[in-house]
């Protein structure tokens, strides 16, 4: 043992999942400010040497964290909605997902990232990667192509937009308004929104 590092109590098991976790709850309620290896730890009732065995540096946790977050919040709810059996029940499966975001941690990445670049690049891969999604599922539910551009286009809009004007998030409010998206949605599939009626027209 290196002397001047305390030894971790063998009784007790940190995850890496639950150092996410911790940053999460710290972003959602104070956002990136007071972010520290020391503050995580201090949650987590460990000494700094868990979070180096696990993580290396800030930069290496960094990483974990937005490639957790991408995939727990993006990759792992496209895998749910493709496993559903018809385009309308995908669609479903994203509506719901969606309004159960960690809204508050999400509004607080997006603000961190107008100061950290790695943060930045990612949130933005997060949001195209769910747009295309959403774009792609209302192709395959029946609306056409340039109006499902522009309806996956208002579908971000309205779930940032929301993270944005809402802290906490009224998740009622964000249910109803993706439910009236949804109907949309399924009224352009069912070509009886006249043309003049459609974004653009």
């Amino acid at each position: 043992m290196v002397a001047g590092l305390a030894r971790e109590p063998r009784n007790l098991k940190v995850t890496q999942d639950q150092y996410f976790t911790a940053a999460l709850d710290h972003l959602a309620a104070h956002g990136a400010e007071g972010l520290t290896i020391g503050n995580l730890c201090r949650a987590l009732g460990v000494t700094s040497g868990s979070f180096y065995h696990y993580f290396g540096n800030w930069g290496g946790f960094l990483d974990a964290l937005l490639e957790h977050w991408e995939d727990e919040q993006t990759n792992r709810i496209v895998a749910r909605a493709a496993s559903q059996a018809t385009p309308r029940d995908r669609l479903r499966v994203l509506q719901t997902e969606a309004a159960e975001l960690p809204h508050e941690a999400e509004a607080a990445i997006r603000a961190w990232g107008r100061s950290e670049e790695k943060v930045r690049r990612s949130h933005e891969r997060v949001d195209e990667r769910r747009r295309e999604e959403l774009r792609t599922i209302i192709t395959d539910v029946g609306v056409p192509p340039a109006d499902a551009e522009r309806l996956s286009v208002l579908g971000m809009a309205v779930l940032v937009g929301i993270q944005q004007l809402q802290r906490p998030v009224d998740v009622p409010t964000l249910a109803a308004l993706l439910e009236e998206l949804a109907t949309t949605i399924r009224r352009y599939a069912a070509d009886d929104v006249p043309a003049t009626d459609r974004p653009g027209a």
